[in-house]
């Protein structure tokens, strides 16, 4: 067997170099960005070539994008430029899953021109070779134009495909530690705004009521929800409360409740009762709604002094009235469109005198569709009957209709918010 040049062998220990200082990049780089320069870096000065780029698959239109590629002067660019599917070189190398040697790109029909009449670089030949990792395709890598010669070699191409193989190992690790760091991210952030949420929901329920009893209840599916309620004081004899439910789970729904309960006390505050009040409420924030999101509620004002209490629904679930000799029952309260849904909703009232021992119950659909993976969900049938009974405190009230929701559930994860709210004049 004929020995290789020594130039040869130069050229080939210096490639197995480089290999070895990707490798050691893999473990050492902790930033997505750095990791893309110091791999045009390496492939630039290894192989020596006048340019390098790399290409990365955009998987919603399969096309390459070219994600960062070196300058003349030593610098990097990200340029705009995006190769349609199959096409060009780099086209033919994805699609292919093989790695090329161009002797003189302009001759070659695959050639894909229109990069260099973007950027004015003069490509003579290439090399371009895929990146695969985890059994996929993520993208290209190339080099153009090698310093000192007309055209790449073989040799030149059997070390940069192993170079491109330990590319990608590199940019799928880093990938997968920006997803890690993401979702570190998001947890954290959840875990603040459930920490927020249950601070808020805390302090929803004023410590002193004259005359009326109030306790209440939420649970979110996911870390954070959009169930919510709230009692607030208009002087001695005016006690208004609400029970809503942002459609949706999750961040979303959690934003919006947050930006929606902080606006209740003074929505209330500067009407007359609740039916005024949600129809004020919708006014403020249906023009602000986005991508089909409504909250459903039932707005409440309890008169100590009258024993009166008056309800609005905007298509919430009905409410429950347990009266003190224990027979439940459903209150009718006129239902009208959730808040957000369209401008301009105007909602009507009930007025019910309740005596003392009277509960009133509030929840949200949680309550009323939980149910285990092959059972049905709570209907009314069965929230009427497990409320019924005699009780003479709230929290023991809501403690009874928790223990049948539990037990209906059969131990399943609840698929929905879940919140309730208990009232009554002493």
């Amino acid at each position: 067997m004929d020995a290789l040049p020594l130039e040869t062998l130069r050229k080939t220990l210096e490639i197995y170099k480089g290999l070895v200082e990707v490798s050691c990049l893999i473990n050492s780089i902790t930033d997505y960005h750095t990791l893309l320069r110091e791999i045009l870096n390496v492939a630039q000065r290894v192989i020596q070539t006048e340019a390098a780029s790399l290409f990365l698959l955009d998987e919603d239109s399969a096309d390459l994008r070219l994600a960062i590629a070196t300058r003349a002067d030593g610098g990097f660019d990200e340029p705009d430029i995006t190769v349609p599917k199959g096409k060009g070189i780099v086209g033919w190398v994805m699609e292919r899953n093989e790695s090329l040697l161009i002797p003189d790109a302009y001759k070659d029909e695959r050639f894909y021109a229109a990069a260099d009449k973007k950027t004015g670089f003069i490509t003579r030949s290439i090399l371009c070779a895929p990146l695969r990792s985890g059994g996929k395709n993520i993208g290209v890598l190339q080099v153009l134009n090698p310093l000192g010669k007309t055209a790449f070699e073989f040799t030149d191409l059997e070390c940069f495909s192993a170079y491109a193989d330990l590319t990608a190992t590199a940019i799928d690790k880093l990938r997968s530690l920006e997803i890690q760091r993401e979702q570190d991210r998001v947890q954290r952030d959840l875990a603040i705004a459930a920490d927020i949420q249950c601070v808020l929901l805390s302090g929803a329920i004023p410590a002193t009521l004259c005359g009326v009893r109030f306790t209440a209840h939420s649970s979110p599916a996911a870390e954070v929800g959009g169930d919510f309620y709230g009692v607030f004081c208009q002087g001695e004899d005016v006690i208004d409360f609400v029970m809503g439910d942002v459609s949706g789970k999750g961040i979303p729904a959690a934003l919006l409740m947050t930006r929606s309960y902080s606006a209740l006390p003074f929505v209330f505050a500067a009407t007359d009762g609740p039916a005024a009040a949600l129809s004020e409420w919708n006014a403020k924030f249906q023009p602000a709604m986005i991508r089909g999101m409504f909250i459903t509620a039932i707005a409440g004002r309890l008169i100590p002094s009258q024993r009166l209490l008056r309800l609005a629904n905007a298509g919430h679930c009905q409410p429950l009235l347990v009266p003190a000799n224990g027979e439940a029952r459903e209150i009718e309260c006129p239902s009208s469109l959730p808040v957000g849904i369209a401008p301009g909703i105007q909602y009507e009232e009930i007025c019910l005198t309740l005596e003392p021992g009277d509960r009133f119950i509030l929840f949200t659909d949680g309550l009323s569709e939980s149910q285990a993976k092959e059972s049905e969900p709570m209907f009314d049938s069965q929230l009427i009957q497990v409320a019924s009974g005699l009780h003479t405190d709230p929290s023991e009230l809501m403690n009874r209709i928790l223990r049948a929701a539990m037990l209906h559930r059969e131990g399943a994860t609840a698929h929905d918010d879940l919140s309730i709210l208990v009232g009554g004049f002493e």
